[in-house]
């Protein structure tokens, strides 16, 4: 994959379900190169230092658990023909929180 935007194409994917019209939202775009482009919060050197292998030419985002989970039931379904839609309401069900840092 290139490391620039140089050329790239994206079309828009899916966006936070919650929101609405035209409002900022975090969201996923497809490119032509067979990629992803993310749009969410910019976070600061506390998160920085936690990721590993950041090259200088990345960078990272913050998105919602809903927004990642909307790409993955409508990539599933497009890419698999599997329909995941209600799957995640199961699992939450069984599913232990995340320690609090």
């Amino acid at each position: 994959m290139q490391s620039t935007g140089e050329n790239v194409i994206v079309s828009f994917y899916c966006k936070d379900p919650d929101s609405t019209g035209t409002e900022d939202c975090p969201a996923f775009y497809r490119t032509d190169r067979a990629s992803w482009i993310v749009q969410g919060d910019r976070q600061g050197e506390h998160v920085e230092a936690q990721l590993v292998g950041l090259k200088p030419t990345e960078t990272f985002v913050e998105i919602p658990e809903r927004v990642v989970e909307r790409m993955v039931i409508m990539y599933a379904k497009e890419r698999y023909g599997v329909d995941l839609t209600g799957a995640s309401r199961r699992v939450d069900q069984q599913h232990t929180p995340l320690p609090q840092a």
